[in-house]
């Protein structure tokens, strides 16, 4: 049983002893143990997202002007990415093919151009 599940039986028993103190301070646990566990979703969230940021870390690579994610082998596996967005937001844009010239790619957010990729 979890714990907010083992609360409501203490309340329902309070209830019926008529103990209105002791059912209202256990009302107050109940909800410190539903913020608790709401910081605590949110932490595991939070770490879960800098765990996936360490792993991008350790495998995107500046090559050729752009950024480019590498496997353990070091054979690329995503990229290009745009090095303005990355550098400066740690954002992981795929640079564009540019309309009418296939020899120059773009980053659709800050508009970066590389050319020879």
């Amino acid at each position: 049983m979890g714990a907010i599940s083992e609360i409501k039986e203490i309340g329902k028993f309070l209830r019926k002893m008529d103990n209105i103190d002791l059912y209202e301070k256990l009302m107050t646990v109940q909800e410190k143990t539903l913020e608790t566990m709401v910081k605590n979703i949110n932490l595991k969230k939070e770490n879960d997202k800098l765990k996936e940021k360490l792993k991008l870390k350790g495998s995107i690579v500046f090559e050729k002007e752009v950024f480019w994610i590498k496997d353990e082998s070091g054979n690329v596996k995503d990229g290009p990415f745009c090095p303005n967005c990355y550098d400066s937001e740690e954002l992981t844009l795929h640079l564009i093919t540019v309309e009418g010239d296939p020899t120059y790619k773009r980053c659709p957010k800050c508009h970066h151009v590389v050319k020879g990729l």
